[in-house]
């Protein structure tokens, strides 16, 4: 029962847009019958008197006096199915044609007791329905027949006046077949263009009230249902506009749902967060605290006199200094590492060799190399030229050895290579050595990250340092990574070779 109502009323609103339609189309039929037979007949009437204009300067063109004068008169009249009259100044007749008389019959010719012209036996028609506003043209009537013409008169350049006739019915019948027939065409026209209507309707309202029975749906919180293809037109933006908020909607509502879920998580990113926070400040302390205590254990012993071998002296000594530099090259590096999260100094790449820089941070660090038992291959051409900051890529590369020194064990064995790709050199630094832990590799750019979890003052950490790198290359927006190879470790990083990277970003 609740579908047929529901169907009823989709009727209803199919029968009112079509009833609509069919009203629009039977008024212009109605109003096109009132206006047609006026029109019809004043456009007749029209070419009747653009007709007689032409017959009566073909008359005037005529040459009275010469042999075919009589025969061109009649031939006008015939050709052109009409009767006119030649009449003098005093208005009687000079020449009479009628249709069918021959070329030597005495309707050719005034008789000499001059024959009563016709156009003074015809009389104005008054009250005729329909206006002719033509010049010289006009609708007379003779009263012996009741017969009613079009009588147009003009000047001939012999002083006489033409006077040519043509039966209204005639143009009267033409109005009347032709509105006739304008009426079966339009009835015809407008049956079929209510059933394409109808159909037209139809297609129209079918979208209305799937779109309406899908709101239904969506006031029940159902956002399965969506609105097909109706096209690029309004209807189909409407349909589109509901199929984006029934997604808007439910999304919303899912939302919603997992507001708790994602309350929690966010909760737990937080303590996340407050707990890194809390590391950081342990590692730094710890770090600061372990050459402070060093530092003032063997200034205090100094002081009280531990010893009075100069030789012991001089070890305190040496030791205050290592610890007090390694503590200072600490600070310099949160420093660093501060400026370079906070961006606090402007970015101000340039053009340098690579290949360069780092042939002289290889021979700079040569003697470290040679204390470790290290061999260090350098296969960075030079030059090699590329567009970045010159000292913090060359802090990245430095970093990057140091930390290879750092890890590098059994054959001992580190190199510099290059490779351009793309618009970017990418430098690898690899060394011989145990792979990194799969689960510490995404964590040693952490700042203080230690591989054994303890604090300790090994060489198993990573420090500050990767920490540092992690950030100059996320501000120079290049790819920096490491991966485990056969025999070792391979850190990489990437710079652009030229200005136009950049330039593209911005």
């Amino acid at each position: 029962m609740k579908g047929f109502f529901s169907k009823f009323r989709l009727s209803r609103i199919r029968i009112k847009l079509f009833a609509v339609i069919l009203a629009v189309l039977v008024l212009l039929f109605v109003m096109t019958m009132i206006f047609s037979s006026p029109l019809l007949f004043r456009s007749f009437s029209y070419q009747t008197y653009r007709n007689f204009v032409q017959i009566s300067q073909d008359v005037n063109k005529c040459m009275p006096g010469s042999a075919t004068y009589y025969f061109d008169l009649y031939s006008i009249a015939a050709n052109n199915n009409v009767v006119f009259e030649i009449t003098d100044a005093n208005g009687l007749p000079v020449y009479i044609s009628k249709q069918g008389s021959s070329v030597n019959g005495s309707d050719h010719f005034a008789s000499s007791s001059s024959t009563q012209s016709e156009y003074s036996t015809l009389q104005t028609v008054k009250n005729y329905p329909y206006r002719v506003n033509f010049e010289n043209f006009e609708i007379l009537r003779k009263s012996a027949t009741s017969a009613e013409y079009f009588v147009y008169s003009a000047s001939l350049d012999t002083g006489e006046t033409v006077h040519i006739y043509s039966e209204v019915a005639d143009v009267e019948n033409i109005v009347d077949v032709a509105g006739k027939v304008y009426s079966a065409i339009s009835i015809l026209m407008i049956i079929t263009m209510s059933v394409i209507f109808y159909i037209l309707v139809a297609k129209f309202t079918n979208p209305l009230v799937e779109m309406n029975d899908i709101t239904k749906d969506m006031a029940a919180l159902n956002f399965d249902r969506k609105c097909g293809n109706y096209g690029s037109d309004e209807i189909g933006e409407l349909g589109n506009s509901i199929n984006t908020l029934s997604t808007t909607l439910d999304s919303t509502l899912m939302d919603l749902k997992d507001k708790n879920e994602q309350l929690e998580k966010d909760i737990e990113r937080r303590h996340a967060l407050d707990n890194a926070r809390k590391s950081f400040i342990s590692n730094v302390s710890h770090e600061l605290k372990t050459p402070i205590a060093i530092i003032s254990g063997y200034a205090e012993g100094l002081c009280e006199g531990i010893s009075d071998d100069p030789e012991s002296i001089r070890e305190y000594c040496q030791i205050i200094r290592d610890e007090s530099q390694k503590m200072n090259s600490l600070v310099v590096e949160l420093l660093e590492l501060s400026k370079l999260e906070n961006r606090v100094q402007p970015f101000a790449p340039e053009y340098f060799d690579i290949g360069e820089k780092a042939s002289q941070l290889l021979n700079h660090l040569s003697l470290l190399f040679e204390q470790n038992g290290i061999t260090a291959v350098n296969r960075i051409p030079c030059p090699l030229n590329c567009y970045a900051e010159n000292d913090k890529i060359e802090i990245v590369l430095k970093n990057y050895v140091t930390n290879a020194v750092s890890h590098c064990s059994g054959e001992k064995r580190i190199e510099l290579s290059s490779r351009e790709h793309d618009g970017f050199i990418e430098i690898s630094v690899f060394n011989t050595g145990e792979h990194i832990d799969s689960r510490d590799l995404p964590e040693i750019w952490d700042s203080f990250y230690r591989a054994d979890k303890a604090h300790g003052r090994s060489e198993n950490r990573f420090g500050l340092g990767l920490s540092i790198v992690k950030s100059i290359m996320e501000n120079h927006r290049c790819k920096y990574g490491v991966k485990n190879v056969d025999g070792g470790v391979i850190f990489t990083f990437e710079v652009s070779k030229d200005k136009d990277y950049y330039e593209k970003k911005q």
